[in-house]
């Protein structure tokens, strides 16, 4: 290398990233390319899946190193994916990620392949909630093709056509599709002409490169801002309250929502460069530490427990706007809460009633003096659902189903007590066990709703010997409690069955309030002295 090359300028590498549809976008016109040096595709079936899990769970899949390079028109390809890609000034050749960019490209385009590769025809399985590929045919109606992810439409004509799911598998359906469609992918973008410099930068990200931190996520993705601006802060703001972890999709579905309109906007270009973004990730926070005691207030002590996080936004838009509500509000909001997680929050599929739900507490961005009033909120948050008598009890259900939690909050309502006659601290279980927290009262059948409680792990199962203040928090009869000590599983099983049926409907009649009236608080129906006086004059 000669001394003019030596003190030639150098231009330092572009940080920035790229959603999953973007980069999508950009491989099917044609400018991501893949420079002739690169290996050959070598990923297997379980790489495949491990990526689309490691994007479900909103896990790292590391950075891409990017080429900025002129490029001929010719013809590409990504696994069976071929185009003619026309002739590019800046295109984009892979130094580093080219086995992860084949497989989404491959997998999420909606381009025609050549061939048919089963590498790359993958589902997410709705009730084992797991990423499989689709050998079985025909494909059973639970399994969502990641293909129909990407676009509103697709996602929209397959919600459309599944009707044997039911209202929680479908909610999945729409957050495994938001997470794959907005999952961020930061990148390098190296500007040089030296085909040499892009081996030795290629060989040595290969071999002493590191995954990036969360900070250089942030930095790459908000341009080296404090990483008080991100969900992440906001999430270990809420920690203290002991509900456990909230979905970061939900946290950017709030700040969307508590700034107004549409919360399924592109949240990429939502900020302008004069506005504090740190000062609206703290707005977050404290709209959202709101409405997590709310959600505790009405007996549902961890998300493990709450039949969907679906209100979460909403709330977030509500407290943000009236963090003082009256009484009467408070009121209608629990009855809006409690409807939509016996019956759902909507019939259109999750991103439609969410975007309808915000709209009806903050409909315009930006504008929050033409937001309606507290009262006016939640009484448009009621006409978004029904108003229904509650479902029988279905033992079958999941402990992971919106109809399990609704089974098991009646069981917390109970205040459950240990063996040692004290209670159950059931959220600080959840945090330290998670699910296994739930425990399998009746031992061999884990999978039956009537066999779970809350119950130490390290005391054994329920015998039935246990005093008649302990069975009755666990929904124990004493015919129950008879067939448990005589060994009875069946038997146990079927009369439990039956407790918690006889508790749960009049539980939730309680809560979903039917037949009330939707009225206004009480002090908005009376007129100032004042404003009397002058009404009375004009008269």
């Amino acid at each position: 290398m000669g001394i003019a090359d030596l003190t030639a300028p150098l231009r330092r590498p572009e940080s920035r990233t790229f959603t999953i549809r973007d980069l999508i976008d950009e491989a099917q016109r044609g400018r991501i390319r893949v420079p002739h040096f690169q290996r050959p595709l070598v990923w297997g079936r379980q790489d495949v899946l491990d990526l689309f899990d490691s994007i479900w769970r909103g896990f790292p899949i590391g950075t891409l190193l990017l080429w900025a390079k002129a490029a001929p028109a010719q013809r590409i390809s990504f696994g069976p994916i071929h185009l003619e890609a026309p002739e590019q000034t800046d295109a984009l050749w892979v130094v580093d990620g080219q086995q992860r960019l084949t497989t989404l490209i491959a997998c999420l385009s909606d381009l025609e392949g050549e061939t048919a590769d089963p590498l790359f025809d993958v589902c997410f399985d709705l009730r084992r909630q797991t990423f499989v590929h689709s050998s079985k045919r025909p494909v059973p109606a639970h399994w969502l093709p990641v293909r129909v992810t990407l676009q509103s439409s697709t996602l929209v004509n397959w919600i459309r056509n599944a009707d044997s799911l039911k209202f929680e598998e479908l909610d999945l359906a729409d957050s495994v599709a938001g997470a794959i469609r907005d999952y961020i992918v930061p990148a390098y973008i190296v500007h040089h002409d030296d085909e040499q410099s892009l081996r030795d930068v290629f060989d040595r990200v290969n071999s002493a490169g590191k995954p990036l931190t969360r900070a250089q996520v942030f930095h790459a993705l908000f341009g080296g801002r404090e990483d008080t601006a991100s969900a992440a802060s906001v999430l270990e703001r809420l920690a203290g309250l002991g509900f456990g972890d909230i979905d970061e999709q939900r946290v950017i579905q709030s700040l969307l929502a508590i700034r107004g309109g549409d919360v399924a906007r592109d949240f990429h270009q939502e900020f302008g460069d004069d506005e504090d973004r740190a000062e609206w990730f703290d707005r977050t926070a404290v709209a959202l530490r709101r409405s997590v005691e709310f959600i505790q207030s009405v007996g549902v002590p961890h998300v493990l427990l709450a039949p969907s996080t679906f209100p979460l936004p909403v709330l977030a838009a509500f407290f943000q706007l009236h963090p003082e509500p009256d009484a009467n509000s408070i009121v209608l909001l629990r009855r809006w809460l409690w409807r939509g997680w016996v019956h759902g929050y909507g019939t259109r599929g999750q991103t439609p009633a969410l975007r309808q739900a915000i709209r009806a507490v903050h409909p315009t961005q930006g504008v929050p003096e033409d937001a309606p009033s507290a009262f006016d909120a939640v009484r448009a948050l009621l006409d978004l659902v029904t108003e229904e008598p509650p479902p029988g009890f279905d033992g079958s259900s999941q402990t992971n189903s919106a109809a399990g939690r609704l089974a098991l909050l009646a069981l917390v309502y109970r205040g459950p007590l240990g063996p040692d006659n004290e209670p159950i601290d059931v959220s600080r279980g959840l945090n330290e066990a998670g699910v296994r927290a739930i425990a399998e009262i009746i031992p061999g059948h884990r999978s039956r709703l009537e066999a779970r409680g809350f119950w130490p792990l390290n005391a054994g199962r329920v015998r039935g010997n246990e005093s008649d203040a302990i069975l009755r928090s666990h929904l124990i009869s004493g015919i129950t409690a008879d067939a448990l000590r005589s060994d009875d599983i069946e038997g146990a099983l079927k009369h439990r069955h039956e407790d918690i049926a006889t508790v749960l409907q009049p539980f939730l009649e309680a809560r979903l309030d039917n037949g009330r009236p939707v009225a206004p608080p009480i002090n908005s129906l009376f007129v100032p002295d004042e404003e009397r006086s002058n009404q009375l004059a004009n008269d």
